[in-house]
């Protein structure tokens, strides 16, 4: 039964960057959430689902990345832009969460679902009209891609899922911006990888067969399902409504932020 739950997380999450360029951590996360402390012992049960959200995410992120590029969705300006605040963001934000009480990092976890849930509720894939041009704002965005990689990492949420929503207040296709967030998402998700690594080497009270706060079965299983659905996502967006995608989504992340709450 785990086992077929790992499966369906990761070709849902797959299925789901590929088309949204985001979205995979939101239905990963909240099951591993629910699965982990069923099945680990320890205290770190949150955290190793969060660390293993955040490995299987740089595995879907790369192979849809990859996708995306073959299709030219991908503005490297952009994507040069997007790597050193994701690079120090997305460190800082596993260590921060040792800080966090578990129960503070559950209500953080259950926060955050729920308005992403919200925004996808009341927003649209239309894209509004704008003239901003990166080249003008590049102090702007560094900074505010920083906070986006923090405050992502620390509850090992995609960082597409708020970086996308700002990016299109730029003069940017939706499909370039969708294609850019999911290039930049693989480079957030391993340096957040590398952050949760770190930030549970040492500890001793880790179950076995984990490698930091990375749990090795859960995440060799997810890691082979995204790596394969994530392109066919890809191929699927042009014909997908994105709105009606976006309801069903948010439905379900009301019920995950309740899961996680109930832990």
């Amino acid at each position: 039964m785990t086992f077929f739950l790992y499966v369906l997380a990761a070709a849902v999450g797959g299925l789901l960057v590929g088309i949204l360029g985001t979205g995979n951590a939101l239905v990963i996360m909240p099951t591993l959430a629910v699965v982990f402390p069923k099945v680990l012992a320890g205290e770190h049960a949150l955290r190793l689902a969060t660390g293993t959200t955040m490995a299987t995410m740089a595995v879907g992120a790369f192979f849809a990345a990859l996708a995306q590029h073959r299709f030219g969705r991908v503005n490297k300006s952009l994507l040069r832009l997007s790597i050193f605040p994701y690079l120090f963001g997305a460190l800082a934000g596993p260590w921060l969460s040792l800080w966090l009480p578990t129960h503070v990092l559950r209500a953080y976890l259950a926060l955050v679902i729920t308005i992403v849930a919200i925004f996808l509720l009341v927003s649209n894939s239309r894209k509004v009209e704008s003239n901003r041009d990166i080249s003008t704002h590049r102090v702007e965005i560094l900074a505010v891609l920083f906070v986006i990689g923090v405050c992502s990492s620390v509850a090992g949420i995609a960082s597409g899922i708020f970086a996308i929503p700002y990016l299109l207040r730029f003069e940017l296709p939706m499909k370039t911006v969708v294609g850019t967030s999911t290039a930049a998402a693989g480079f957030y998700s391993l340096f957040g990888t590398v952050g949760y690594v770190s930030a549970g080497w040492l500890d001793p009270g880790l179950p076995p067969y984990t490698f930091g706060f990375v749990y090795l079965p859960a995440f060799a299983v997810m890691a082979i399902v995204v790596a394969i659905v994530g392109p066919l996502g890809v191929r699927l967006a042009h014909r997908v409504d994105d709105v009606l995608l976006q309801r069903i989504f948010a439905i379900f992340l009301f019920f995950a932020a309740s899961a996680v709450m109930l832990l």
